[in-house]
């Protein structure tokens, strides 16, 4: 079975912005269509949107997350 390839994942339909804007310390949750879950606050988003740096909930460090890694905000309308 063929995983489909999604590009620009987090593209909401009214923009071409991969990521929407989020502020520092903004707590997010991100899924992916297998169900991993993370959540933490935000620490950085790169000036073009690409990459997001959180600090995960529980002491659990931090992530870097690239816009096509498959993952979507949870609750967005894009989540799948």
């Amino acid at each position: 079975m063929t995983r489909p390839a999604h590009h620009h994942v987090f593209v909401r339909p009214d923009s071409r912005d991969p990521w929407p804007p989020l502020t520092k310390d903004e707590h997010v949750a991100l899924v992916n269509e297998r169900g991993w879950r993370l959540s933490g606050t935000v620490e950085t988003l790169t000036s073009d949107r690409q990459c997001l740096w959180i600090q995960l909930d529980a002491g659990m460090g931090r992530q870097l997350i690239h816009h096509q890694d498959g993952f979507v905000l949870e609750g967005s309308t894009q989540a799948h």
